[in-house]
């Protein structure tokens, strides 16, 4: 028993030390999924809609992906709340009665395409949710992507000049 306790102290201390090791850009933006929604954070503070478009500036795909993901986000919550609805009125039905020879019987008619358009509405909704998140997390890797490059790019570059100085000699200045 005492054995166990110190193994998984050991795994709990590791992995908690592995996940603080791993370094990323200063400027880096982090996704974190809620439940119909994801939020970006930056040094720790969550971002607003506009600057988290503002990050994307420097990329008219993402923006215009980010654009769309703004307005699709918050249709899908009730485009699957009316699928919900549509499906559970397909389901409770319409009741009717039957007359046959003097006897009555109540029965009730349930609609199988109201109760599959519920269906395909509920599943259009979430997806719709699931699409705009996945856009935003995909947004967020790519900025994190671009810092990255920019800063391998700021780190192996170098200016190099060739020509005739002011004072009529030949010079060359290197700036890295």
């Amino acid at each position: 028993m005492k054995t166990l306790k110190h193994l998984a102290f050991c795994f709990t201390f590791f992995t908690g030390l592995c996940s603080y090791g791993q370094e990323s850009p200063a400027d880096s933006l982090s996704p974190v999924r809620k439940l119909f929604t994801t939020n970006v954070y930056k040094h720790g503070i969550k971002l607003s809609k506009g600057q988290f478009a503002f990050e994307l500036k420097e990329s008219s795909k993402w923006t215009r992906k980010n654009k769309i993901a703004n307005i699709i986000l918050p249709a899908g919550p009730f485009i699957s709340a009316g699928g919900i609805y549509l499906a559970y009125d397909a389901i409770k039905g319409v009741p009717m009665v039957a007359y046959i020879d003097g006897e009555t019987y109540p029965y009730v008619v349930r609609s199988l395409p109201k109760l599959l358009g519920g269906l395909a509405l509920f599943v259009t909704g979430l997806s719709l949710v699931e699409s705009a998140n996945e856009t935003k997390t995909n947004a967020t890797n790519w900025h994190n992507e671009h810092l990255k490059e920019q800063l391998i790019k700021k780190e192996t570059s170098f200016h190099l000049q060739f020509g005739v100085s002011q004072t009529g000699g030949l010079g060359l200045v290197a700036n890295f």
